[in-house]
Protein backbone atom coordinates (compact mmCIF):
# COMPACT_ATOMS: atom_id res chain seq x y z
CA UNK A 1 0.00 0.00 0.00
CA UNK A 2 1.39 3.68 -0.79
CA UNK A 3 0.44 6.82 0.53
CA UNK A 4 -0.66 9.60 -2.05
CA UNK A 5 2.34 12.01 -1.68
CA UNK A 6 0.34 14.55 -1.40
CA UNK A 7 -2.38 13.57 1.46
CA UNK A 8 -2.12 15.80 4.74
CA UNK A 9 -0.47 13.54 7.58
CA UNK A 10 -1.85 13.52 11.15
CA UNK A 11 1.86 13.91 13.14
CA UNK A 12 2.33 13.27 16.67
CA UNK A 13 5.54 14.89 18.18
CA UNK A 14 6.31 13.69 22.02
CA UNK A 15 7.54 16.98 24.44
CA UNK A 16 8.56 16.49 27.74
CA UNK A 17 6.95 19.82 28.67
CA UNK A 18 4.80 22.43 27.03
CA UNK A 19 5.08 25.18 25.98
CA UNK A 20 8.53 26.81 24.96
CA UNK A 21 7.92 30.01 26.75
CA UNK A 22 7.66 28.24 29.91
CA UNK A 23 10.12 26.00 29.84
CA UNK A 24 13.71 25.31 28.61
CA UNK A 25 14.78 21.98 26.71
CA UNK A 26 16.42 21.05 23.73
CA UNK A 27 13.44 18.43 22.83
CA UNK A 28 10.66 21.41 23.79
CA UNK A 29 12.83 23.45 21.51
CA UNK A 30 12.36 21.27 18.74
CA UNK A 31 8.98 20.27 18.45
CA UNK A 32 8.02 24.42 18.75
CA UNK A 33 10.31 24.94 15.96
CA UNK A 34 9.18 21.19 13.98
CA UNK A 35 5.48 21.63 14.40
CA UNK A 36 4.58 25.40 12.24
CA UNK A 37 7.24 24.18 9.53
CA UNK A 38 5.06 20.94 9.35
CA UNK A 39 1.82 22.81 9.20
CA UNK A 40 2.69 25.16 6.85
CA UNK A 41 3.67 22.13 4.44
CA UNK A 42 0.03 21.06 4.77
CA UNK A 43 0.07 18.84 8.25
CA UNK A 44 -1.71 18.22 10.88
CA UNK A 45 -0.05 18.22 14.05
CA UNK A 46 -0.56 16.89 17.92
CA UNK A 47 2.14 17.11 20.71
CA UNK A 48 1.32 15.00 23.35
CA UNK A 49 3.38 15.99 26.56
CA UNK A 50 4.02 15.36 30.66
CA UNK A 51 3.49 18.98 32.10
CA UNK A 52 1.80 22.05 30.67
CA UNK A 53 2.43 25.00 31.83
CA UNK A 54 -0.09 27.57 34.18
CA UNK A 55 -2.61 29.54 31.62
CA UNK A 56 -1.54 27.45 28.49
CA UNK A 57 -4.37 26.91 26.18
CA UNK A 58 -3.43 24.59 22.62
CA UNK A 59 -6.41 22.34 21.72
CA UNK A 60 -3.63 20.33 19.53
CA UNK A 61 -1.50 19.80 22.98
CA UNK A 62 -2.57 16.64 25.31
CA UNK A 63 -1.29 16.53 28.56
CA UNK A 64 -0.51 12.70 29.40
CA UNK A 65 -0.11 13.50 33.27
CA UNK A 66 0.49 16.87 35.48
CA UNK A 67 4.29 15.71 37.07
CA UNK A 68 6.34 13.87 34.48
CA UNK A 69 8.93 11.78 36.38
CA UNK A 70 10.80 12.44 39.56
CA UNK A 71 13.68 15.04 39.51
CA UNK A 72 17.08 13.64 38.02
CA UNK A 73 19.08 13.39 40.96
CA UNK A 74 17.10 11.61 42.46
CA UNK A 75 16.55 9.22 39.76
CA UNK A 76 20.48 8.92 39.02
CA UNK A 77 21.22 8.30 42.86
CA UNK A 78 18.23 5.96 43.76
CA UNK A 79 20.28 2.60 44.42
CA UNK A 80 17.49 0.27 43.98
CA UNK A 81 15.13 1.14 41.17
CA UNK A 82 11.99 -0.77 40.32
CA UNK A 83 13.11 -2.93 36.55
CA UNK A 84 9.91 -1.48 34.44
CA UNK A 85 8.40 0.80 37.15
CA UNK A 86 8.30 4.59 37.97
CA UNK A 87 9.81 7.01 34.47
CA UNK A 88 9.74 3.46 32.42
CA UNK A 89 6.07 2.86 32.64
CA UNK A 90 5.08 6.49 31.67
CA UNK A 91 4.90 5.06 28.34
CA UNK A 92 2.29 3.18 28.44
CA UNK A 93 0.49 6.11 29.64
CA UNK A 94 2.16 7.87 26.45
CA UNK A 95 0.61 5.41 24.35
CA UNK A 96 -3.11 5.70 25.82
CA UNK A 97 -3.42 9.15 25.42
CA UNK A 98 -2.06 8.80 21.92
CA UNK A 99 -4.86 5.96 21.28
CA UNK A 100 -7.29 8.26 22.52
CA UNK A 101 -6.87 10.95 19.85
CA UNK A 102 -6.16 8.06 17.67
CA UNK A 103 -9.74 6.84 17.87
CA UNK A 104 -10.99 10.59 17.06
CA UNK A 105 -8.42 11.29 14.52
CA UNK A 106 -6.36 8.84 13.16
CA UNK A 107 -2.70 9.63 13.71
CA UNK A 108 -0.32 8.16 10.82
CA UNK A 109 3.44 8.78 12.80
CA UNK A 110 4.23 9.50 16.17
CA UNK A 111 8.05 10.93 16.23
CA UNK A 112 9.69 10.64 20.25
CA UNK A 113 12.70 10.81 22.15
CA UNK A 114 14.42 7.53 22.42
CA UNK A 115 14.60 8.14 26.53
CA UNK A 116 14.02 5.49 28.81
CA UNK A 117 12.76 2.86 25.78
CA UNK A 118 9.26 4.11 25.32
CA UNK A 119 9.31 4.39 22.22
CA UNK A 120 9.04 0.61 22.09
CA UNK A 121 5.82 0.00 24.01
CA UNK A 122 4.24 2.74 22.14
CA UNK A 123 4.71 1.39 18.97
CA UNK A 124 2.93 -1.87 20.52
CA UNK A 125 0.75 -0.56 22.18
CA UNK A 126 -0.63 2.07 19.66
CA UNK A 127 0.15 -0.27 16.16
CA UNK A 128 1.39 3.51 15.03
CA UNK A 129 5.09 4.14 13.15
CA UNK A 130 7.18 5.62 15.48
CA UNK A 131 9.96 7.56 14.50
CA UNK A 132 12.69 8.10 17.15
CA UNK A 133 14.91 10.81 17.43
CA UNK A 134 17.85 10.27 19.28
CA UNK A 135 17.93 14.08 21.37
CA UNK A 136 21.05 12.44 23.76
CA UNK A 137 21.32 8.78 24.20
CA UNK A 138 21.86 8.07 28.09
CA UNK A 139 25.16 5.97 27.25
CA UNK A 140 26.54 9.32 25.81
CA UNK A 141 24.66 11.90 27.84
CA UNK A 142 25.62 10.42 30.94
CA UNK A 143 28.85 11.37 32.54
CA UNK A 144 30.95 10.37 35.36
CA UNK A 145 29.27 8.90 38.48
CA UNK A 146 25.95 9.17 36.71
CA UNK A 147 27.06 5.81 34.80
CA UNK A 148 27.66 4.26 38.02
CA UNK A 149 23.74 3.89 38.69
CA UNK A 150 21.39 0.68 38.21
CA UNK A 151 19.26 3.13 36.85
CA UNK A 152 21.53 4.45 34.43
CA UNK A 153 22.75 0.95 33.42
CA UNK A 154 18.72 0.14 33.52
CA UNK A 155 17.80 3.33 31.06
CA UNK A 156 20.83 2.59 28.87
CA UNK A 157 19.59 -1.10 28.60
CA UNK A 158 16.36 -0.47 27.98
CA UNK A 159 16.92 2.62 25.40
CA UNK A 160 18.95 0.30 23.34
CA UNK A 161 16.00 -2.69 23.32
CA UNK A 162 13.76 0.11 21.90
CA UNK A 163 16.30 1.45 19.57
CA UNK A 164 16.72 -2.14 18.38
CA UNK A 165 13.08 -2.40 17.47
CA UNK A 166 12.75 1.16 15.77
CA UNK A 167 11.09 0.96 12.69
CA UNK A 168 13.12 4.62 11.94
CA UNK A 169 15.94 6.25 13.58
CA UNK A 170 17.04 9.92 13.04
CA UNK A 171 19.72 12.35 14.38
CA UNK A 172 19.90 15.74 13.95
CA UNK A 173 23.98 14.64 14.69
CA UNK A 174 26.04 12.27 12.47
CA UNK A 175 28.34 11.29 15.20
CA UNK A 176 25.69 10.35 17.67
CA UNK A 177 24.15 8.49 14.69
CA UNK A 178 27.01 6.20 14.02
CA UNK A 179 27.80 5.73 17.96
CA UNK A 180 24.59 4.44 18.83
CA UNK A 181 24.53 2.67 15.64
CA UNK A 182 27.76 0.91 16.81
CA UNK A 183 26.52 0.66 20.64
CA UNK A 184 23.90 -1.56 20.22
CA UNK A 185 24.78 -3.40 16.83
CA UNK A 186 21.59 -1.65 15.30
CA UNK A 187 20.42 -3.21 11.51
CA UNK A 188 17.19 -0.97 11.25
CA UNK A 189 17.13 0.11 7.51
CA UNK A 190 15.69 3.44 8.48
CA UNK A 191 18.36 5.47 10.12
CA UNK A 192 19.02 8.97 8.94
CA UNK A 193 20.72 12.58 9.68
CA UNK A 194 18.23 15.26 9.61
CA UNK A 195 19.41 18.42 11.01
CA UNK A 196 17.87 20.38 14.26
CA UNK A 197 15.57 22.75 12.38
CA UNK A 198 15.97 27.09 13.65
CA UNK A 199 14.25 29.94 12.62
CA UNK A 200 13.91 32.30 15.58
CA UNK A 201 11.42 35.65 15.80
CA UNK A 202 11.59 38.27 13.08
CA UNK A 203 12.64 40.42 16.00
CA UNK A 204 15.05 38.82 17.16
CA UNK A 205 17.92 41.16 18.10
CA UNK A 206 21.53 40.45 15.90
CA UNK A 207 25.19 40.68 17.60
CA UNK A 208 26.79 43.92 16.76
CA UNK A 209 30.27 44.87 17.51
CA UNK A 210 30.16 48.30 18.05
CA UNK A 211 27.06 47.49 20.33
CA UNK A 212 28.28 44.51 22.62
CA UNK A 213 30.42 44.61 25.61
CA UNK A 214 33.92 43.32 24.75
CA UNK A 215 34.82 42.00 28.02
CA UNK A 216 31.48 39.92 28.99
CA UNK A 217 31.34 36.58 28.57
CA UNK A 218 28.08 34.41 28.21
CA UNK A 219 27.14 30.87 29.24
CA UNK A 220 23.51 29.77 28.82
CA UNK A 221 22.92 26.28 30.20
CA UNK A 222 22.70 24.28 33.92
CA UNK A 223 24.97 24.47 36.45
CA UNK A 224 26.36 20.69 36.50
CA UNK A 225 28.92 17.98 34.89
CA UNK A 226 27.48 17.67 31.80
CA UNK A 227 26.95 21.41 31.00
CA UNK A 228 30.49 22.02 31.55
CA UNK A 229 29.62 24.74 34.23
CA UNK A 230 32.83 24.11 36.26
CA UNK A 231 35.23 24.26 33.08
CA UNK A 232 33.73 27.18 32.04
CA UNK A 233 34.55 28.89 35.47
CA UNK A 234 37.89 27.38 35.91
CA UNK A 235 38.25 29.08 32.18
CA UNK A 236 37.47 32.25 33.46
CA UNK A 237 39.61 32.13 36.23
CA UNK A 238 43.06 31.44 33.93
CA UNK A 239 41.28 34.29 31.43
CA UNK A 240 41.65 36.85 34.07
CA UNK A 241 44.80 36.29 34.83
CA UNK A 242 45.29 38.08 31.20
CA UNK A 243 42.40 40.61 31.10
CA UNK A 244 41.69 41.35 34.49
CA UNK A 245 38.46 43.25 33.24
CA UNK A 246 36.78 40.57 32.13
CA UNK A 247 33.27 39.31 33.21
CA UNK A 248 31.10 36.12 33.10
CA UNK A 249 27.68 36.19 32.78
CA UNK A 250 26.11 32.62 33.83
CA UNK A 251 22.34 32.07 32.65
CA UNK A 252 20.80 28.96 34.21
CA UNK A 253 19.16 26.44 37.27
CA UNK A 254 21.78 25.57 39.91
CA UNK A 255 21.89 21.61 40.48
CA UNK A 256 25.27 21.47 41.92
CA UNK A 257 28.34 19.89 40.99
CA UNK A 258 29.49 16.26 43.02
CA UNK A 259 30.82 16.61 46.15
CA UNK A 260 32.25 14.07 49.04
CA UNK A 261 29.63 15.45 50.92
CA UNK A 262 26.72 15.55 48.12
CA UNK A 263 26.27 18.63 45.92
CA UNK A 264 28.57 21.53 45.66
CA UNK A 265 26.28 25.05 44.58
CA UNK A 266 27.20 27.49 42.45
CA UNK A 267 27.66 29.92 45.13
CA UNK A 268 29.87 27.55 47.15
CA UNK A 269 31.97 26.75 43.98
CA UNK A 270 32.63 30.23 42.87
CA UNK A 271 33.61 31.18 46.73
CA UNK A 272 36.16 27.98 46.53
CA UNK A 273 37.25 28.89 42.89
CA UNK A 274 37.81 33.12 43.16
CA UNK A 275 39.39 35.21 45.98
CA UNK A 276 36.23 37.54 47.74
CA UNK A 277 38.10 40.65 44.96
CA UNK A 278 36.95 38.74 41.62
CA UNK A 279 33.98 37.09 43.04
CA UNK A 280 32.02 39.84 41.48
CA UNK A 281 33.18 39.59 38.21
CA UNK A 282 31.17 36.16 37.95
CA UNK A 283 27.12 37.12 37.58
CA UNK A 284 24.61 34.93 38.34
CA UNK A 285 21.02 34.70 37.19
CA UNK A 286 19.72 31.55 37.24
CA UNK A 287 16.97 30.74 35.19
CA UNK A 288 16.33 33.39 32.57
CA UNK A 289 13.24 33.49 29.50
CA UNK A 290 14.66 32.66 26.15
CA UNK A 291 13.44 36.05 24.53
CA UNK A 292 15.41 37.88 27.50
CA UNK A 293 18.46 35.32 26.84
CA UNK A 294 18.07 36.29 22.96
CA UNK A 295 18.52 39.88 24.25
CA UNK A 296 21.21 39.57 26.59
CA UNK A 297 22.94 37.52 24.52
CA UNK A 298 23.95 40.06 21.44
CA UNK A 299 25.41 42.10 24.30
CA UNK A 300 27.97 39.92 25.36
CA UNK A 301 31.44 39.75 22.91
CA UNK A 302 31.44 35.63 22.88
CA UNK A 303 29.28 32.77 24.02
CA UNK A 304 30.79 29.66 25.56
CA UNK A 305 29.60 26.22 25.33
CA UNK A 306 31.54 23.81 27.39
CA UNK A 307 29.72 20.39 27.59
CA UNK A 308 31.41 17.64 28.25
CA UNK A 309 28.62 15.95 25.71
CA UNK A 310 26.30 17.72 22.95
CA UNK A 311 24.31 17.01 20.18
CA UNK A 312 24.31 20.20 17.80
CA UNK A 313 22.27 21.72 20.29
CA UNK A 314 20.01 24.96 20.38
CA UNK A 315 22.03 26.98 22.72
CA UNK A 316 24.74 26.83 20.28
CA UNK A 317 22.28 27.50 17.03
CA UNK A 318 20.60 29.97 18.85
CA UNK A 319 23.54 32.22 19.11
CA UNK A 320 25.06 30.92 15.85
CA UNK A 321 21.72 32.37 14.50
CA UNK A 322 21.92 35.69 16.12
CA UNK A 323 25.43 36.20 14.81
CA UNK A 324 27.27 35.95 17.96
CA UNK A 325 30.78 34.55 17.88
CA UNK A 326 30.94 31.11 19.88
CA UNK A 327 33.59 28.96 21.53
CA UNK A 328 32.35 25.72 22.00
CA UNK A 329 33.70 21.86 22.80
CA UNK A 330 35.09 19.33 20.12
CA UNK A 331 32.94 17.12 21.74
CA UNK A 332 29.94 15.33 20.59
CA UNK A 333 28.49 17.21 17.46
CA UNK A 334 29.15 20.59 17.96
CA UNK A 335 32.29 20.14 15.35
CA UNK A 336 29.18 19.15 12.69
CA UNK A 337 28.42 22.92 12.63
CA UNK A 338 31.44 24.94 14.06
CA UNK A 339 34.44 25.09 11.91
CA UNK A 340 37.60 25.89 13.87
CA UNK A 341 37.88 29.72 12.93
CA UNK A 342 35.29 29.55 10.13
CA UNK A 343 32.09 29.66 11.82
CA UNK A 344 33.47 29.75 15.67
CA UNK A 345 36.00 28.37 17.59
CA UNK A 346 36.85 24.97 19.21
CA UNK A 347 38.25 24.25 22.40
CA UNK A 348 39.25 20.91 23.88
CA UNK A 349 36.92 19.06 26.15
CA UNK A 350 36.97 19.31 29.68
CA UNK A 351 39.88 21.57 29.16
CA UNK A 352 39.74 25.03 30.71
CA UNK A 353 43.26 26.43 29.57
CA UNK A 354 42.16 25.59 25.92
CA UNK A 355 38.78 27.11 26.59
CA UNK A 356 40.52 30.59 27.75
CA UNK A 357 42.63 30.32 25.17
CA UNK A 358 39.83 30.22 22.50
CA UNK A 359 37.85 32.92 24.46
CA UNK A 360 40.89 35.53 24.53
CA UNK A 361 41.72 34.69 21.18
CA UNK A 362 38.07 36.00 20.18
CA UNK A 363 38.38 39.29 22.75
CA UNK A 364 41.45 40.17 21.38
CA UNK A 365 40.57 40.28 17.85
CA UNK A 366 37.30 42.55 17.36
CA UNK A 367 37.19 42.19 13.74
CA UNK A 368 38.04 38.39 13.93
CA UNK A 369 34.98 37.98 16.26
CA UNK A 370 32.69 40.27 14.07
CA UNK A 371 33.94 37.57 10.57
CA UNK A 372 33.29 34.29 12.89
CA UNK A 373 29.62 35.75 13.74
CA UNK A 374 28.52 36.53 10.36
CA UNK A 375 29.85 33.14 8.98
CA UNK A 376 28.23 31.34 12.02
CA UNK A 377 24.62 33.14 11.08
CA UNK A 378 25.24 32.51 7.27
CA UNK A 379 25.39 28.31 7.91
CA UNK A 380 22.53 28.09 10.06
CA UNK A 381 20.23 30.25 7.93
CA UNK A 382 21.59 28.05 4.96
CA UNK A 383 22.01 24.93 6.58
CA UNK A 384 18.97 24.87 9.79
CA UNK A 385 15.99 26.23 7.72
CA UNK A 386 12.84 24.47 9.34
CA UNK A 387 11.09 24.07 6.12
CA UNK A 388 14.31 21.42 4.52
CA UNK A 389 14.20 19.45 7.69
CA UNK A 390 10.60 19.26 7.64
CA UNK A 391 10.15 18.51 4.24
CA UNK A 392 12.99 15.95 4.97
CA UNK A 393 11.18 14.73 8.30
CA UNK A 394 7.24 13.92 5.81
CA UNK A 395 9.49 12.33 3.14
CA UNK A 396 10.23 9.57 5.69
CA UNK A 397 7.11 9.77 7.39
CA UNK A 398 5.35 8.80 4.19
CA UNK A 399 8.00 6.12 3.95
CA UNK A 400 7.14 4.50 7.00
CA UNK A 401 3.56 4.55 7.25
CA UNK A 402 3.83 2.93 3.56
CA UNK A 403 6.62 0.15 4.80
CA UNK A 404 4.07 -0.35 8.06
CA UNK A 405 0.90 -1.13 6.21
CA UNK A 406 2.65 -3.08 3.43
CA UNK A 407 3.81 -5.72 6.86
CA UNK A 408 0.59 -5.49 7.89
CA UNK A 409 -1.40 -6.40 5.31
CA UNK A 410 0.56 -9.56 4.63
CA UNK A 411 0.52 -10.71 7.97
Amino acid sequence: MHMSSDRPLHIALWSPAWPLAQYQNGIITYVHRMRPALEALGHRVSIFTGEVGAGATDREVHLVRQRLWEPTARLLTRKKPSPGGGVFEFSRLIATEILRVHRRIPIDVVEMEESFGWSATVAQRTGIPVLVRLHGPAFLSFVEGELNTDFARLRIDREGVALQQAEAIVSPCRKTLVQTIDQYQLTNPEVHHIVNPLKMDEDTPLWRLGECDRNTILFVGRFDLRKGADVVLQAFRSALRHRPQLRLVFIGPDLGLPAASGKTGFAQYVERLFPPELRDRVKYHGRMANRDIAQLRVRCMVTVVPSRWENPGYTLLEAMFQGCPVVCTDAGGCPEIVAHDVTGRLARSENPESYAAEILAIINDPAGAERLGQAARRYVLEHHAPSAAAAASVQLYRRMWTLHESRRSHR
